[in-house]
């Protein structure tokens, strides 16, 4: 039998260069809804064995999948960016007190002619509306110091690691947002969450102090980033 991918001859069900399936069945819709099912659900290697692999052991899950055991790992990126897209829509459902006047108010017209009343007012508007878009660049932000200090594995492999990390914390962030409402770059909960992740990849290093510290050092640099960078951008807008 010759692949259909890489050509090769051979006998079997799965191809031995390329692990290719011998036999491939026409797309459906029912193939497709079966196959979006099978790799949110299955806990081998669908979204939900990320989930309970990296609730149960983080440590050892992540390691693994960067020393080379990726097989039935759900990719990490693909991991982010749907629990991302996950909490953004469940967001859309919850109003947050802390920031209710931003939405409910607008300018106030006796302070229009303040340009520094109406620029912080555009920094709170801007932080409150759009700034959880960007919640993600954290991945990168938590990486720089990471990598400086941790430097057993690579600047790349850091970003790996920190998308497993801040995907799942926004997961788990997510799904308890019935019990504990807050917009996530301001939910304790979700930075807690990546400080245990963390602390569960780098225990095996020698020094578990540095570790410790690197990690609380790169949660508060990832945290001052995430607003810095807006904050610039909007200063610059309003020399313009």
């Amino acid at each position: 039998m010759e692949c259909l991918n890489c050509k090769t001859i051979f006998e079997g069900n799965f191809c031995p260069e390329c692990s290719q399936k011998s036999q491939t069945k026409r797309f459906t819709f029912g193939k497709i809804i079966n196959d979006a099912f099978k790799t949110i659900t299955n806990t081998d290697k669908g979204l939900f064995s990320n989930f309970k692999n990296l609730t149960l052991h983080p440590g050892k899950y992540i390691n693994g999948y960067i020393e080379g055991k990726r097989i039935n790992v759900f990719n990490p990126f693909s991991y982010a960016f749907i629990a991302i897209g996950l909490y953004l829509f469940m967001d859309h459902y919850y109003d947050y007190s802390l920031f209710e006047s931003f939405k409910s108010s607008g300018y106030n017209k006796e302070r229009t002619s303040n340009s520094n009343y109406n620029f912080w007012y555009q920094v709170g508007y801007f932080t409150y509306k759009y700034i959880k878009y960007f919640f993600l660049l954290n991945i990168f932000y938590l990486s720089i110091l990471s990598a400086l200090i941790l430097k057993k594995r690579n600047f790349v492999e850091h970003i790996v690691i920190n998308s497993f990390i801040v995907g799942h914390a926004i997961i788990i962030s997510t799904l308890l947002i019935p019990i504990y409402s807050a917009p996530i770059m301001f939910n304790p909960l979700t930075y807690l969450i990546i400080c245990a992740l963390m602390y569960q990849v780098y225990k095996k290093y020698d020094y578990k102090l540095v570790v410790v510290i690197t990690i609380l050092l790169s949660i508060l640099s990832s945290t001052i980033l995430q607003f810095i960078a807006p904050l610039i951008g909007l200063y610059l807008k309003s020399l313009v």
